[in-house]
C-alpha cells in the first residue's frame, strides 16, 4: 500500500509540474493590441511566454525594498508605541518616572567606571559596537549631569 501511495503521489507530482508548464503565447494584433492565449492565432508572429513561478530579478528587489518598508515602518510604529507609552507614564506618575531614569544613571555610571569594555547600540545598524574612549569620557559627562539632577531633586 505504501509503494502505490508513493507512486500516486509521484505521478500526480509529474502531472501537477506539467501543466503549470503549460505553454502561452502573446501577440499583437492589426490594430496594436496585446493578446495572451494557449494558441496562437495562425499567421501571427507570436513569443512564447514564460509562465514560471519564478520571480524575476527586479520582482524580487521590489519585494524585497517592499519588505524594508514594511519593517521601517513597524519599527517607527512600535518607537511611536513607546514614547506614547512613556509620555502617558510622565502625566500619570513623574515621581516613579525620574527614580527609574536616575536608577538607570547610577547603574550605566557603574559600568562607565568599572567596565574596561563598553558596548552601546548603534541607532542606525541596530548593532551593538564598542564605544571609544572619547565617546565613553563624553556618556561619563552627560551621565554624572544627569546624576547631579538627581540629586538635586
Amino acid at each position: 500500500m505504501n509503494k502505490f501511495s508513493l507512486l500516486l503521489g509521484s505521478a500526480l507530482l509529474i502531472l501537477a509540474s506539467a501543466s503549470s508548464a503549460a505553454k502561452f503565447y502573446k501577440w499583437v494584433d492589426d490594430n496594436g493590441v496585446t493578446h495572451y492565449g494557449a494558441n496562437p492565432p495562425q499567421g501571427v508572429v507570436s513569443t512564447e511566454v514564460n509562465t514560471r513561478a519564478n520571480a524575476s530579478s527586479d520582482q524580487n528587489k521590489a519585494l524585497e525594498s517592499l519588505q524594508e518598508k514594511r519593517d521601517q515602518a513597524t519599527k517607527e510604529r512600535e518607537q511611536a508605541e513607546q514614547a506614547a507609552e512613556e509620555a502617558r507614564r510622565e502625566k500619570t506618575d513623574p515621581e516613579a518616572v525620574q527614580q527609574e531614569r536616575c536608577e538607570q544613571y547610577r547603574k550605566n555610571l557603574d559600568i562607565l567606571i568599572n567596565k574596561p569594555t563598553v558596548r552601546q547600540k548603534n541607532p542606525e545598524t541596530g548593532e551593538m559596537e564598542v564605544i571609544d574612549q572619547d565617546k565613553r569620557e563624553e556618556i561619563l559627562e552627560k551621565t554624572r549631569k544627569a546624576l547631579e539632577q538627581c540629586e538635586a531633586s
